[in-house]
């Protein structure tokens, strides 16, 4: 006879089942976890190896356009529509886990079905576009620029105008409100047609601004001249100079000019004003009524004619010092006659004409 209270029942069916060979909770739930380990390393495994394995190892490069603003799941779409990359679904997944999807630059990029998807990818996080070059020789007018950059780059004339007029930028850039004739600067530059006629310019203009440094803006106040008149005088030397050697004496001969209240008598300042730069003129050219008209007008026109270059922009900063010369004229092998007074200038125009 046992007092106290009841031993608690024992169910014997679980018991039974609790053998050597039974799986318990903490077992099975052990079990779980490795089968769902094994799944997701294997998954793991084979997005690794799609990410690394091209779609066509003979594939070659296309042109593919990235938008700014463009969502990364979209891009990725359109990859897998242009054949540079398989299903898009395995790469969105990476880009997301990553982050990547988040950080593609817009830009023309050039692409291959024969680099992995995860080359494209890195590719287009990268901001690894295509570059075209575009060359801006010196003298180009300001239309003549905006029509080369239209043919290399693709865009219309009419955006680079549009964006041109924009104040604000111009406000912002230190540019001056009027035409921004000469404020585009001669040189070769790389560009993303993607980025937008505003950047394009904008590298344009900094790049002629950055020209003048304390030194040039240090002796542009020596010779009491502004950054405007500099690229005023520097433009008509450009269009004036055809040998190098010759420009720092064409500047003299023009900063003697303005010296002596004389007309500067500038032909090129007269083809601009008729719109035919760098063409000849007629001696009714000479009486067009413009402020560009230097056979009229005292001093420099209101802004440059064409774009200088640097060797033009130095010129105008430093003229051949103590030059008595007050005229030239060409002799038509690009060479000039360099004359101190009207008479001797008029025996040289004499010789030229017999001459030629």
């Amino acid at each position: 006879m046992q007092c106290g209270p009841d031993p608690p029942a024992i169910d014997r069916r679980a018991h039974k089942a609790m053998g050597p060979g039974a799986v318990g909770p903490g077992r099975r739930g052990l079990l779980v976890a490795l089968l769902l380990a094994g799944v997701a390393g294997l998954l793991v495994a084979g997005l690794a190896l799609w990410l690394h394995r091209p779609l066509d190892p003979r594939g070659g490069p296309q042109a593919f356009r990235v938008e700014a603003g463009e969502a990364g799941r979209t891009i990725l779409m359109r990859l897998a529509h242009a054949g540079l990359i398989g299903r898009w679904e395995p790469l969105l997944l990476y880009a997301r886990v990553t982050g990547a999807d988040r950080e593609i630059q817009p830009g023309t990029y050039e692409l291959s079905a024969a680099s992995p998807p995860i080359t494209t990818l890195e590719k287009l996080v990268a901001g690894q576009v295509v570059l075209r070059r575009v060359t801006i020789p010196e003298g180009f007018v300001f239309t003549a620029i905006l029509e080369r950059l239209s043919e290399r780059l693709g865009l219309s004339p009419a955006v680079f105008r549009e964006a041109a007029q924009d104040s604000a930028w111009r406000r912002s850039l230190g540019l001056p409100q009027g035409p921004l004739e000469g404020y585009l600067f001669p040189e070769t530059y790389f560009f993303d047609p993607a980025v937008g006629p505003q950047r394009i310019l904008d590298e344009l203009g900094r790049t002629c601004l950055a020209f003048f440094d304390r030194e040039r803006m240090a002796r542009a106040d020596d010779l009491g001249m502004t950054r405007h008149e500099i690229l005023t005088l520097a433009s008509i030397i450009e269009a004036e100079a055809v040998l190098p050697r010759e420009r720092a004496r064409i500047s003299a001969v023009y900063h003697n000019r303005l010296r002596g209240g004389r007309l500067l008598q500038a032909d090129p300042t007269v083809a601009y004003a008729v719109g035919r730069p760098g063409r000849p003129l007629a001696l009714e050219d000479l009486k067009t009524p413009s402020a560009y008209n230097t056979y009229l007008h005292e001093g420099l026109p209101p802004g440059p004619i064409c774009s200088p270059g640097r060797a033009s922009i130095q010129a105008a900063l430093w003229p051949v010092e103590d030059c008595p010369d007050f005229y030239f004229v060409a002799r038509g092998d690009g060479s000039h006659v360099f004359s101190p007074n009207l008479e001797a200038h008029e025996r040289a125009r004499a010789a030229v004409r017999r001459g030629r």
